[in-house]
């Protein structure tokens, strides 16, 4: 699949967005930015930076979700691959181990394909 530019949100936009709305969480709950840092394992300078979306990685990400007690929406972000009614392979259990240029159809044949033309 490729991207489109025109459909998506530049990647700072949705950084920004998803540290406005861990703020929004953990302030809703009454949840200091210190005692959230604190049970994530983080300096709170390190969280505030990732409500303020201007930095942060995955393995931060996650421990304020574990922290928050929301591990569960992490199966959210991405589809289980295992389990698509477009992939054949997945009827059969196995696991893709890379991914190969599709073939294309030939032409569909018609009676004015014979070799004298």
């Amino acid at each position: 699949m490729e991207h489109s530019e025109k459909s998506s949100q530049p990647t700072s936009r949705i950084i920004e967005s998803l540290g406005i709305r861990l703020e929004a969480y953990r302030i809703s709950r009454g949840i200091k930015q210190a005692d959230l840092a604190d049970k994530a394992g983080i300096s709170r300078s390190t969280l505030m930076r990732l409500e303020a979306g201007t930095s942060g990685t995955i393995d931060t990400l996650v421990r304020v979700l574990q922290a928050l007690d929301l591990t569960d929406r992490l199966a959210d972000l991405v589809p289980d691959a295992a389990l698509s009614p477009l992939d054949p392979m997945s009827e059969t259990g196995q696991r893709r181990q890379r991914v190969r240029e599709r073939k294309t159809d030939p032409a569909p044949w018609s009676w004015d394909d014979g070799p004298d033309q």
